[in-house]
């Protein structure tokens, strides 16, 4: 029984920055208090290498996204043509723009080439780490183990993320691929958070709260997402400034007329080229649209989210952040239009996307988690 709680203590001291050195044993038996210490010491280092790796993870898994929403938007993600190389080199050719190698149709550009590697080489570091933190779970000295299923399923995504990301490239980026490749970024980046805040003590009073409003946050964090794979067919299908520099109308009208709402969610052969779009404009201009009726519906949803737990002062932080990042984000949004999609905002468009989704996982968690993994 002592080592169960000699685990939970660890895990206050490291969170709550108390001193683990004063960890009063007196409740222990005196037998027992030998065997404790080295129990404790043996536990607090394998914890804490678990919860500094997994930290690295989320934060490199952070810069990834940045990185893919960077190579998409730079129109960089066939600077490379073939993976997991650059030209049959682990970087990018040392030779002039625009000359051909042999065995390759597209010529070398090399600033889109080394966008691309960059991801890789971050991509691929990322995935290391992720393996790393299936074996630290699967092999933890402990009575009660970090479960090593999600982080099973962590490595399974990845591997998944990697194909994805070669398909990107030999399958020309067809717009379905590139936003499965989206989504799975951002799902690695939340299951990293998950497990993140699995070593932190739970908190019943958070999880009593939020119980009442659980439909209103499962529903939220499902239009969030639709939304966001939304905002990845857009961006694949280059429908971002198909209504012009126009907002809040489309093309200077509230509906344009001719939008194709049967061809938007076209998902086309593979092997023939896709990039810079192969949509018409009457679809592109849907495709926008849809998205901008999303971008209200989510606003309104996370708004009355909000409005719903505003009376819960621990939960003060959290909502405060959350309506800081929403309004930022809309405003990323129009700025996008207005400003013919400067790459820099884009960019944060997607980066304040997946904060918003962090922040409603992180709700998630206080609801669904039972126990101190």
């Amino acid at each position: 029984m002592f080592s169960s709680t000699v685990e939970q203590t660890i895990r206050l001291t490291y969170f709550h920055k108390a001193n683990p050195l004063k960890i009063d044993f007196s409740n222990y038996p005196l037998r027992a208090t030998k065997a404790t210490l080295k129990y404790f010491v043996i536990v607090k280092s394998y914890l804490v290498m678990y919860i500094k790796t997994l930290s690295i993870a989320l934060v490199l898994a952070l810069i990834v996204v940045a990185l893919g929403a960077y190579t998409r938007l730079a129109d960089a993600g066939l600077g490379c043509p073939d993976w997991p190389g650059c030209y049959g080199q682990l970087t990018v050719p040392d030779v002039a723009d625009g000359t051909t190698i042999e065995g390759y149709e597209r010529p070398v550009e090399a600033a889109k080439g080394w966008k691309e590697m960059v991801h890789r080489y971050a991509a691929s570091t990322l995935g290391l780490l992720i393996v790393v933190l299936f074996f630290f779970a699967a092999f933890r000295k402990s009575p009660r183990p970090q479960s090593a299923v999600l982080p099973a399923f962590l490595v399974l995504l990845v591997i998944f993320q990697g194909a994805l990301g070669m398909w990107t490239v030999t399958e020309l980026v067809h717009p379905g691929i590139v936003s499965m490749h989206l989504i799975g970024g951002f799902s690695t980046t939340c299951l990293l958070l998950w497990l993140l805040l699995n070593q932190q003590p739970v908190s019943r009073y958070h999880q009593h709260i939020l119980k009442r409003h659980k439909l209103v946050l499962i529903i939220t964090v499902v239009l969030l997402s639709l939304q966001i794979f939304l905002g990845g067919w857009t961006s694949t299908n280059y429908a971002a400034l198909s209504c012009g520099e126009y907002f809040p109308t489309c093309l200077g009208e509230w509906w344009p007329a001719g939008m194709d709402f049967t061809n938007a969610f076209f998902w086309g052969p593979l092997g023939i080229d896709y990039e810079f779009g192969v949509l018409e404009h009457d679809s592109r201009s849907a495709i926008q649209m849809l998205h901008r009726i999303g971008a209200l519906v989510v606003t309104t949803a996370i708004v009355l989210l909000i409005a719903s737990l505003k009376n819960y002062p621990g939960l003060k932080t959290n909502l405060i952040l959350m309506m800081v990042m929403l309004a930022i984000q809309v405003a990323l949004g129009i700025l996008n239009v207005v400003l013919s999609l400067p790459i820099v905002i884009a960019v944060l468009h997607n980066a304040v996307a997946l904060g918003l989704l962090l922040s409603l996982v992180a709700l998630m968690h206080k609801v669904f988690r039972k126990t101190i993994n």
